[in-house]
C-alpha cells in the first residue's frame, strides 16, 4: 500500500531492418544506498514556525547485462551471447536445411577486445554439446530426439500439431529418468493462444497455466499465470489505436505489489 517507486530500471530491445531482435540489455540494481537529508529550521518575521527535518532516500547503482543475437542468411538464430560484466556465455545453434536445429554447443568465452562494447573471441571452453534428430511418427505429430555430447539420447519429445500448423501439445520424456513433461496450447478462431497448460514431475507434481484474453482490436489485453490452481501474476496491457503497446502492470497478489513498465519507441 506504499506509493509506486521509480527505480530507473530500464529494458533495451534492438532490431534489424527485418523486425529480428538484434540485442536486448537492462540494467539491475547492483547496489543500494541509503542517504539521509536533513533541512534547518523555518523562520518567519524572525519567528521560527518550523524545527526543520529530516528524510531518508534510496539511491541506486546499477549493473548492464545484456545479450546479442546473429543470424544466418534464412534468418534462423546462429548465436546469442550473454555478458554480465566480465562474464560470457554463447549458445551455438546449426539447422537441418528444414530450418531445424540439429545442434547446440554452449560455450563460455573471454573478450581480449580493449574496448569492452566490441567482443574480440579470447579462449573458449565448451560446457555442453547437444544434437537433434527428427522422426514423423502420424499425421500432424513428429518425434525429436535430444542427444547429449557422448551422442547418446536422453531425453525424447513429441509434438502434437493442428491442420493450420499450430503447435496444441508437448509431451517430454527423460529416458533414463521417470520425469515426465506436458504442456497443451488452446487457440480461439483467429488462431491466437488463449491458454498453455504445462505440468512437470521433476520436483513433485507441478501444474503451471496461462490464460490470455484480447481486446476487441485483436490486441491481448490481459495474461494471467496459476502455480497449481493458484493466481501468481496477472498482467494487463495497454494499447493505443495503432495496436501498439503503451505500457502494461504486473500484479502480484501474494506480494500485494504492482509493477508498471512503460515503453518507448524509436525509429532509424
Amino acid at each position: 500500500m506504499q506509493v509506486a517507486e521509480d527505480k530507473g530500471l530500464l529494458n533495451y530491445y534492438e532490431f534489424s531492418p527485418l523486425g529480428k531482435l538484434t540485442r536486448y540489455y537492462h540494467t539491475s540494481i547492483a547496489k543500494v544506498i541509503q542517504k539521509e537529508y536533513h533541512s534547518g529550521p523555518v523562520y518567519h518575521k524572525r519567528h521560527k514556525v518550523s524545527n526543520g527535518s529530516s528524510y531518508t532516500r534510496n539511491e541506486y547503482i546499477y549493473d548492464t547485462i545484456s545479450t546479442v543475437y546473429f543470424y544466418n542468411e534464412n534468418q534462423n538464430l546462429k548465436l546469442k551471447r550473454y555478458n554480465d560484466g566480465n562474464y560470457y556465455e554463447s549458445y551455438y545453434y546449426d539447422y537441418s536445411s528444414d530450418g531445424r536445429v540439429e545442434i547446440e554447443m554452449r560455450c563460455r568465452e573471454t573478450n581480449v577486445s580493449p574496448n569492452k562494447h566490441e567482443f574480440k573471441l579470447g579462449s573458449q571452453m565448451v560446457i555442453s554439446e547437444e544434437s537433434f534428430m527428427y522422426q514423423p511418427t502420424g499425421k500432424n505429430q513428429f518425434k525429436k530426439i535430444c542427444k547429449n555430447d557422448e551422442d547418446r539420447p536422453y531425453k525424447e519429445i513429441i509434438f502434437n500439431l493442428d491442420d493450420k500448423g499450430k503447435i496444441i501439445g508437448i509431451n517430454e520424456q527423460y529416458i533414463v529418468t521417470w520425469i515426465i513433461q506436458q504442456s497443451n496450447f488452446t487457440y480461439n478462431d483467429k488462431g491466437q493462444m488463449t491458454s498453455a497448460l504445462y505440468k512437470g514431475n521433476s520436483n513433485g507434481d507441478v501444474e503451471e497455466k496461462r490464460t490470455y484474453e484480447y481486446d476487441a482490436n485483436d490486441c491481448l489485453l490481459t495474461e494471467k499465470q496459476f502455480k497449481n490452481g493458484i493466481l501468481q501474476k496477472e498482467i494487463s496491457y495497454i494499447t493505443d489505436a495503432n495496436k501498439k503497446v503503451n505500457s502494461y502492470l504486473i500484479r502480484d497478489p501474494a506480494q500485494k505489489n504492482i509493477r508498471i513498465v512503460k515503453l518507448l519507441y524509436q525509429y532509424y
